[in-house]
């Protein structure tokens, strides 16, 4: 009888067993894929990001809006909604400056002439770096959210030299698009 019962325990325990569910298939790890060339990535992200830190030189995006202002600044571009208006706007942006320089960094991504980004280009590093502590310094000062014309003039001049350092090298070519990506001779002495 011991044993009878051992056996309908196992009997069981199999039975059991044999009924569980299968577990489901772990999904697949998410793999960074670049969706957009390098200038249709700069228009959307970048472009419109550093025309609201530029809009903060003559605009205080602490300053509340007038009404009617329908003017796209920082402060007006989305005035009824806090967290995108007025300097969470400036700060919104210096963390896209940030993302940007992440985001040129996917492999895979090309160039709108179809040749790949340069990642290994010591140039592009340094520009993809740039363009992050700049942005680090943007959302610095718009986390203080003191307007000071003079710092924010400094800050978008910053801004400007981020994105000149590759545009002279990489996008305001000679025989533009077919040779953007293309690294350039140095523009010689005047």
């Amino acid at each position: 009888m011991k044993r009878f019962c051992g056996l309908i325990a196992v009997a069981a325990f199999v039975a059991a067993g044999c009924n569980k569910p299968a577990e489901a298939p772990a999904p697949a790890a998410f793999v960074a894929t670049p969706h957009g060339n390098l200038a249709r990535l700069m228009q959307a992200i970048p472009f419109p990001a550093s025309n609201i830190i530029f809009d903060a030189q003559s605009s205080d995006p602490g300053a509340p809006v007038k009404p009617g202002d329908s003017s796209g600044n920082a402060s007006a571009q989305y005035g009824g909604i806090p967290d995108y208006a007025g300097w969470n706007a400036v700060e919104n942006a210096a963390i896209a400056l940030q993302e940007t320089a992440n985001l040129v960094m996917i492999p895979g991504r090309m160039c709108v002439n179809g040749l790949p980004v340069p990642l290994e280009d010591e140039l592009f590093k340094k520009g993809a770096a740039n363009l992050a502590a700049v942005g680090a310094e943007v959302q610095k000062f718009a986390q203080a959210k003191t307007w000071n014309e003079d710092a924010i003039g400094e800050l978008t001049g910053k801004v400007s030299d981020a994105c000149t350092m590759c545009h002279e090298k990489y996008r305001d070519t000679p025989d533009a698009p077919k040779d953007r990506c293309m690294p350039q001779p140095p523009a010689a002495a005047k």
